[in-house]
């Protein structure tokens, strides 16, 4: 490449897979001599502001008496065109079609002939559930078709969007990906700051909400976890409240430790043994990922690109949605049996090292952002 990109990536400041996948893209993207405006309301979650080759342009909502909740598009498109004029960006990459795709498209408008391309990467919801609803399908549609490039995180995804929409353009799958950091805290005291002994300690993470099916989860841990001594750590990006109750509810005190707010996650997954999920949907699903290069095993539910991450048997258990006694008889298995759970982990880290790594990954990104703008 002769020269550094001017790169603005658009993307949620919280906890999801979308906006970790954007951050953590961007912090590559700025070790390899590219300059990366990450515009947003606010930093996102995991954002390195520090890193003198990205720089976050905030985008603020507004508030007005007529409208009934703050305006987020609108301001964001105005603030998308201003930071393309100012810093002479190559590529927009939006991450999230709603609102992003669509603000970069009204941004696009704005600046006329001199506008950037646009990538949209599609992330899950977005599309399985924004995507359906009459109030948002033909916007999207539209603005799929006005980007230059789109980019799914799953074939599973990929296929459920060309269902939803039609695009005569072909849809690039380009998986997640994720490099751990350095630990910063050692296994044993991360453990004994939680309550947690030489017990078997699963981890789930996640932003908490509905689709994540928490209830599902504690179920199936209740199961797993009877008459065994084993923790369950939640790192959670939202609202703990409800989950503590749904805790109570089951009598999970003990047994359960909810973590809220955390930047440092891989401290935690390094003092883990195994992760768990148990989502309706997930594209790809980041977190089973994160545990993976940790040498994780994962148990979960067979949903959307998840089998695309895990192989059954190998490097995780693969159970039916809704199924909470099959999910709850694998972390039984994970918890019982240190020899498997080590073995499974072991080919997990393998898998994720060689088909899911940053080097991997992020150049098929700069690849593409080469081909649509023409170099």
């Amino acid at each position: 490449m002769s020269r550094s990109l001017n790169i603005a990536l658009l993307c949620h400041p919280t906890v999801g897979g979308s906006g970790i996948l954007a951050t953590e893209l961007g912090h590559e993207l700025a070790e390899l001599g590219h300059e990366v405006f990450v515009i947003s309301e606010r930093p996102p979650h995991r954002l390195k502001n520090d890193h003198p080759r990205i720089h976050f342009c905030e985008s603020t909502p507004v508030e007005f008496p007529l409208f009934k909740s703050p305006d987020h598009t609108l301001p964001l498109a105005t603030r998308i065109a201003e930071v393309c004029r100012n810093h002479r960006i190559d590529v927009v990459h939006a991450h999230y079609a709603i609102p992003h795709t669509a603000a970069a498209w009204i941004a696009k408008e704005l600046i006329g002939a001199a506008a950037p391309p646009i990538i949209t990467t599609l992330h899950g919801t977005d599309i399985i559930y924004l995507g359906a609803m009459p109030e948002y399908r033909a916007l999207l549609q539209h603005v799929l078709a006005a980007s230059d490039l789109v980019t799914c995180v799953s074939q599973n995804l990929k296929e459920r969007t060309l269902e939803l929409f039609d695009l005569e353009k072909e849809i690039l799958v380009i998986p997640n990906f994720y490099e751990p950091r350095p630990v910063t805290e050692n296994r044993a005291a991360v453990r004994s700051s939680l309550g947690v002994g030489d017990e078997p300690l699963a981890l789930h993470a996640s932003n908490l909400r509905t689709i994540k099916r928490l209830d599902l989860l504690l179920d199936a841990f209740k199961i797993g976890s009877a008459g065994r001594a084993m923790k369950l750590l939640i790192l959670a990006g939202a609202d703990t409240l409800k989950l503590e109750t749904e805790i109570a509810q089951r009598d999970l005190q003990d047994r359960v430790v909810v973590v809220d707010d955390v930047y440092d996650v891989d401290n935690y997954y390094a003092a883990a043994d195994f992760t768990v999920y148990s989502s309706e949907y997930e594209s790809f699903c980041l977190g089973i990922l994160e545990g993976m290069r940790y040498g994780l095993p994962s148990a979960s539910f067979d949903v959307g690109g998840i089998s695309e991450v895990v192989v059954d048997n190998e490097t995780g258990f693969l159970v039916p949605f809704g199924d909470v006694e099959a999910l709850g008889q694998r972390i039984s298995i994970f918890g019982k049996d240190e020899e498997r759970r080590s073995s499974m982990g072991n080919q997990a880290k393998k898998r994720a090292i060689e088909t899911f790594s940053a080097d991997t990954v992020v150049q098929s990104y700069l690849k593409s952002y080469l081909d649509v703008i023409g170099h």
